[in-house]
């Protein structure tokens, strides 16, 4: 008589991992967007350009925030979404989609201030540009992949959802969006999903500005 073997489990399927993954994306996206905010926002301040170090006489020295968290925000911020994406698995609102426009259009509101405290049409026009940069990845997005937009493509456990609108290919699709399974999100997996994207952006934008305060 055989008996079949007991599936083996990596670590990274489980359900912890899942929810893990999800809560350090947005609490890391929201915290590197708001360094990096502040860093350009302080940067605009400046008069648009500043430096620090070298053999040349600077004209404008850079304060430590932003020689801190100019790069940090940018280099940290992606290196730890990729990291959250990969252990997420496509469970939760899909950070690293929301990341672009984030990054564009809260650059957009410094040149609009700009505009607003100091009459500069240039800014005008870089706030309008990056607004819309921002805003067309979700235009396309968003009517695809109405669902997976919001509560992901999968549970915590890793079983794909059911999609009364399954979602389809789109202008910015590397691949075939994957098919969808026969699990209906619950009430408890929409509050899990939209509860971990609204309190993990909350928490990183106050460590963020908490952070940039604390340097600044």
């Amino acid at each position: 008589m055989t008996t079949d073997a007991p599936t083996r489990r990596s670590w990274r399927d489980t359900a912890a991992v899942r929810v893990l993954g999800s809560v350090l994306g947005w609490f890391s996206t929201a915290l590197a967007l708001t360094l990096l905010y502040r860093s350009t926002e302080a940067l605009a301040a400046l008069g648009g350009s500043c430096a620090r170090g070298g053999p040349y006489v600077i004209a404008v020295e850079c304060t430590d925030a932003i020689a801190l968290f100019m790069p940090l925000s940018i280099m940290g911020g992606l290196a730890v979404v990729t990291i959250a994406n990969a252990l997420a698995q496509g469970f939760g609102a899909p950070v690293w989609l929301y990341a672009w426009p984030g990054l564009f259009v809260s650059l957009s509101i410094v040149f609009f201030r700009t505009f607003l405290l100091g009459g500069d049409g240039v800014g005008l026009f870089l706030g309008l540009l990056f607004l819309v940069m921002g805003l067309a990845p979700l235009a396309l997005i968003l009517p695809a992949a109405p669902q997976r937009m919001l509560i992901g493509r999968v549970d915590a456990q890793g079983r794909p959802f059911w999609e009364a609108h399954p979602a389809r290919a789109h202008l910015l699709s590397l691949r075939p969006p994957a098919a969808p399974g026969e699990n209906r999100a619950s009430a408890a997996d929409w509050a899990l999903s939209l509860g971990i994207a609204i309190g993990g952006s909350l928490l990183g934008v106050w460590v963020g500005a908490a952070w940039f305060a604390s340097v600044a």
